[in-house]
């Protein structure tokens, strides 16, 4: 028996076009390239194909992420002293300096030809669509980021170059040490903490909020400052005074700061880590630039040992 003799013309007709309807759809429907995903970052959502392999970041804490992932980015914002790169990984690594974290130089960034951006709210979310226009770009929370803030990028980065899994396991091994050096924390610690970023005029105060405020509180030690927003800048000594930490770390730049000037005061005599000796100088990089997995080990070990005197 024939096609025909089951179908009527006019049934065969519809099915043939059904099938060829279905047939366009098929090979017209976009299909999304092999190992293509969605990243959701501070400001929306970006689609990434395979494994970048040429990224271009915008702040340290980046550098160090990428850094534990096995990855080296191809440009880096150094703020034009690549010196600060090498204290931050604690190596040499070869790269194409981009700018200043304040003002990337985009025709740089550009020719690098970059496959992957990865930039800070704070700071770029302004050019964010500049940035987009010369390859996917992801926008992260580095500026103001808290501990947790900072290993959720982690992750997030690992995510973004085709490994989430192995961005979960860097943050699992290094909560490991952190949990390892907050055991040793004393018990009945009630001494208050503060980090005070010391310019060549003023003061600036870290809170509970901030990076190193968070880094407190995952070794069980207190900050001095509760509050909602990360810093307070350039405050004068009186506030300090005001605030009087029970141990205070106080990060300069080379070249003199302000912390230089304010030792013979007796206003300065007067706070509790002063009088208990217990102020202690620390490199500004390391303690307020950083802002990375790397550099919450090494304030908490800090603690550890200036404070605590624990090995």
């Amino acid at each position: 028996m024939t096609l025909t003799r089951l179908f009527s013309n006019h049934t065969l007709r519809a099915l043939c076009a059904a099938f060829a309807a279905t047939l366009f759809a098929v090979t017209t429907t976009p299909v999304l390239a092999q190992g293509t995903r969605t990243i959701t970052h501070e400001l929306g959502a970006t689609e990434i194909a395979g494994t970048p392999a040429r990224i271009v970041v915008l702040e340290f804490s980046f550098v160090q992420a990428l850094d534990s992932l096995g990855v080296t980015p191809v440009g880096i914002t150094d703020d034009n002293q690549p010196d600060r790169i090498e204290q931050n990984l604690g190596k040499k690594i070869e790269y194409s300096s981009v700018g200043t974290r304040l003002e990337p130089n985009l025709e740089l960034i550009s020719a690098l030809q970059p496959d992957l951006i990865i930039a800070d709210e704070r700071r770029h979310g302004a050019i964010y669509e500049q940035l987009s226009a010369i390859a996917p770009t992801i926008v992260l929370n580095s500026w103001d980021g808290s501990y947790k803030d900072i290993k959720e990028a982690v992750i997030t980065i690992a995510d973004a170059i085709g490994d989430k899994a192995k961005g979960e396991k860097v943050v699992a091994n290094h909560e490991a040490k952190m949990a390892a050096i907050a055991a040793k924390i004393p018990a009945g610690n009630d001494r208050k903490f503060m980090l005070a970023v010391a310019t060549a005029d003023n003061w600036s105060l870290h809170t509970s909020d901030s990076f190193s405020g968070s880094i407190f509180a995952a070794i069980g030690v207190e900050a001095a400052i509760k509050a909602d927003k990360p810093v307070e800048s350039g405050v004068g000594l009186e506030r300090l005074v005001a605030v009087n930490p029970d141990v205070l770390l106080v990060a300069t730049d080379p070249g003199g700061t302000i912390f230089d000037r304010v030792q013979d005061n007796s206003a300065w005599k007067a706070i509790a880590a002063a009088k208990n000796n217990l102020v202690f100088e620390v490199n500004r990089n390391q303690y307020a630039r950083f802002r990375d997995l790397r550099t919450a080990e090494l304030i908490a070990n800090d603690v550890l040992k200036k404070v605590f005197n624990v090995q």
